[in-house]
């Protein structure tokens, strides 16, 4: 009898873990594959700003591996619901950026002396956009490189 609670115990404990696996879902970012992250609060809101991992395909990335071509930045007021900003950023806007390397990951943003400078990195070199309208507006980014 013993053995037999001890057996019910193990599979209940399982079950539970497996369906608390089964639900458990990516509270922030929904719709596509994202990695990453950098949180950063600006003014009342907090900011996200992931990496965009997209489908590789034969020419477009390197196939089973990752593909990041662009970034998306999200916010929230509340931490509950989250606006995408859409695409800040693609390797196709950045003239010294392999437009073939599918590489742009691990993003970060801080504010400075009046600028949001946006980092990231990238094949084959490190690079920063600076000069973005704002966190609180427009996304749209003048790139530097570093």
């Amino acid at each position: 009898m013993k053995k037999y609670n001890q057996q019910v115990l193990i599979a209940a404990v399982l079950l539970f873990f497996s369906i608390n696996y089964s639900l458990a879902q990516n509270p922030i970012v929904r719709n596509q594959y994202s990695a990453d992250p950098s949180a950063r609060v600006f003014g009342d809101k907090v900011y996200l700003f992931p990496s965009h991992d997209i489908l590789a395909t034969k020419g477009k990335g390197r196939v089973g591996w990752f593909c990041m071509e662009d970034y998306h930045v999200f916010s929230s007021a509340n931490l509950t619901d989250w606006t995408d900003h859409g695409m800040i950023i693609t390797q196709n806007r950045v003239p010294w950026v392999r437009p073939d390397s599918y590489s742009m990951w691990a993003p970060d943003c801080i504010y400075r002396n009046g600028k949001y400078y946006f980092y990231f990195p990238t094949s084959p070199k490190d690079t920063i956009t600076y000069g973005c309208a704002g966190c609180g507006g427009s996304f749209d980014c003048a790139t530097q490189r570093v």
